[in-house]
């Protein structure tokens, strides 16, 4: 079949565009890696850029991140650079990575405060049971867990971190299922015979045991629904195995 001159001049003039167009870009692309081959030390990173940090400050993580001036955004040792702003402690995980042409950017994810241990000093803890930085200034508005100090880690080394993760997650249940919230939580004490008394920030004090959890949440459930009230300084004892114990606290000595 013949194609009328006029289609064959309309294809060549499309096949001369497309090899016009296809030499530009060909050409681009030399120039720029040319430069780059010729010129690499003027690739140098200009920018470290943090996104997700609110606690970590700026300076802090650039210093980790180590970074230095005039360092190529070939040359750049974007793992090493994760590794060290993870040793932050406000910083729980972080990935790096390299933006061209002039840009190192780490991403981060904070750990986030959800309690506080009590020891020698206040300590932050966070929704793992990880203890991670020691308090300072004012940002108090946590649960604080006590009882679990160096005297018990001594005798028992594996027991503090089971204690802490444990009173997470009964402060978790209790919040959860609408019984305690976590905001009306002041303190739970852990003592290593008995089990955890928890304070509310209105004076009453649960104390629960140490096994059968479920049971004791479940009882205190049973009990708010026939009228205990909470609000009000009262102790309720929940280690019992058969009955609960529900009495007003009177004095000083209620603090136990």
């Amino acid at each position: 079949m013949k194609i009328p001159s006029v289609k064959r001049a309309s294809l060549r003039r499309f096949a001369s565009g497309l090899l016009v167009g296809f030499g530009f870009l060909t050409g681009a692309a030399a120039l720029v890696g040319g430069f780059v081959l010729v010129r690499p030390d003027l690739m140098l990173v200009e920018n470290v850029e943090f996104v997700g940090n609110d606690r970590a400050q700026v300076a802090s993580l650039r210093h980790l991140s180590d970074i230095r001036n005039g360092t190529t955004i070939w040359a750049a040792d974007v793992e090493k650079a994760r590794v060290g702003v993870e040793r932050h402690p406000w910083v729980r995980s972080a990935r790096a990575r390299a933006v061209f042409p002039d840009t190192v950017r780490i991403e981060i994810t904070e750990r986030r405060p959800v309690a506080l241990l009590r020891t020698d000093a206040l300590y932050y803890i966070d929704e793992t049971g990880e203890v991670f930085l020691e308090v300072e200034g004012d940002d108090l508005d946590y649960p604080v867990i006590s009882g679990v100090d160096a005297e018990l880690a001594a005798r028992h080394p594996d027991l503090p971190r089971l204690a802490v993760r444990d009173a997470l997650a009964l402060i978790d249940e209790l919040d959860r299922k609408g019984l305690v919230f976590r905001g009306q939580v002041s303190e739970l004490v852990f003592a290593s015979t008995r089990g955890f008394t928890l304070h509310t920030v209105d004076g009453a004090r649960i104390r629960f045991g140490l096994d059968g959890r479920e049971r004791q949440v479940d009882r205190l459930a049973a009990l708010i629904e026939r009228d205990v009230d909470l609000s009000s300084p009262i102790l309720v004892d929940l280690a019992p195995k058969s009955v609960a114990i529900v009495r007003p606290i009177e004095g000083p000595a209620a603090g136990s």
